[in-house]
């Protein structure tokens, strides 16, 4: 049985498909490791844990969520179809636009960062080779 989820790719705007509820299927569209976050009582977030890193997706609640995710409704410990409503208040939650320019400005101080320490890095083992070599020397 098909259900109607929120599918939230990375600069993309939100889409409303219909999948199968299996946990096999999302795992192939998300990833192996899922990661499920409420959102509210009866809505779940189902994102990977393992999502690449520079893959800054959107904002929830100050986290920035990475990879693709999508958003199901759950009733009775099940995934099942989210209503109109649903769809219209997430939808609107999650366009791109709204997170856009934050995850913009985040990417770049991360990015920023992490380069920073790759060349801090760089530098430290360049200088501990050096010594290792002049110790072998001598």
């Amino acid at each position: 049985m098909k259900i109607k989820v929120l599918l939230v790719m990375q600069d993309r705007e939100v889409q409303t498909v219909r999948i199968p509820r299996n946990t096999k299927f999302i795992k192939s569209l998300i990833g192996n490791d899922l990661l499920k976050i409420r959102l509210d009582k009866n809505i779940m977030l189902i994102t990977n844990k393992n999502a690449n890193v520079t893959e800054f997706n959107r904002i929830v609640g100050g986290n920035i969520i990475l990879g693709n995710f999508i958003i199901v409704a759950i009733k009775n410990k099940r995934r099942v179809s989210m209503t109109k409503r649903e769809i219209r208040k997430y939808t609107n939650m999650f366009k791109l636009r709204k997170h856009k320019r934050k995850i913009d400005m985040y990417k770049d101080e991360y990015l920023e960062e992490y380069y920073s320490n790759q060349k801090n890095m760089k530098q430290k083992n360049a200088q501990r080779n050096k010594r290792e070599i002049f110790n072998v020397a001598a």
